[in-house]
C-alpha cells in the first residue's frame, strides 16, 4: 500500500518496499537490533527533508483552502442555474428541482472532494510537525552521544 504525498490516494495493489521489523526482538542480536536504528546522518538529512516538506504546507494549505471557495462558488451558480430552469413552479418545488439537479450534485461532490483535500493537508502539517519534534530530539541526543 502507498499514500501520495501529493492527493493523500492510496494505491493498494502497488508493490511495497517497505521491510516489515520482525516481532521477535529477543531473537536478534546486537548488531541486527543496531541496524534498525538510524545513524546520526540519517536524522539529520531526514531532519532537512521534513523541515523543507513543511516549509511547502502554507501554499498548499492556501491553494486547498482556495479549492474549496471555489467549489463553493460553483454550488451556488449551479443552484441559481437549476432554480432559473423550474421558473414557474412555486418555491418548494423550485427548491427541490435545483437540488436535485445533476449539476448541484457534481458541485456538492467538487466540494466534499475539495474538504477531503484539505483536511489531509492539516493533517499531513500535523504529523511532520509531530515528526520535526522527534527528529530533533533524536538530533539532540546525537550531538550529546558524539561529543
Amino acid at each position: 500500500m502507498i499514500v501520495d504525498q501529493e492527493t493523500g490516494e492510496v494505491t493498494e495493489n502497488a508493490p511495497t518496499t517497505v521491510e516489515l521489523v520482525p516481532l521477535n526482538l529477543a531473537a536478534l542480536n546486537e548488531d541486527e537490533i543496531a541496524g534498525m536504528f538510524p545513524t546520526p546522518m540519517q536524522c539529520a538529512a531526514a531532519l532537512l527533508q521534513a523541515r523543507g516538506m513543511i516549509a511547502q504546507a502554507p501554499a498548499v494549505l492556501a491553494a486547498r483552502s482556495k479549492a474549496v471557495k471555489d467549489a463553493k462558488r460553483e454550488l451556488i451558480v449551479a443552484r441559481g442555474y437549476a432554480r432559473q430552469a423550474a421558473n414557474g413552479r412555486d418555491a418548494e418545488t423550485r427548491r427541490l428541482v435545483a437540488e436535485s439537479d445533476a449539476e448541484v450534485l457534481k458541485a456538492w461532490d467538487r466540494i466534499d472532494t475539495a474538504e477531503l483535500a484539505l483536511e489531509y493537508a492539516r493533517e499531513r502539517r500535523k504529523s511532520l510537525s509531530e515528526d520535526i519534534d522527534i527528529l530533533r530530539s533524536l538530533n539532540a541526543n546525537f550531538r550529546g552521544e558524539h561529543r
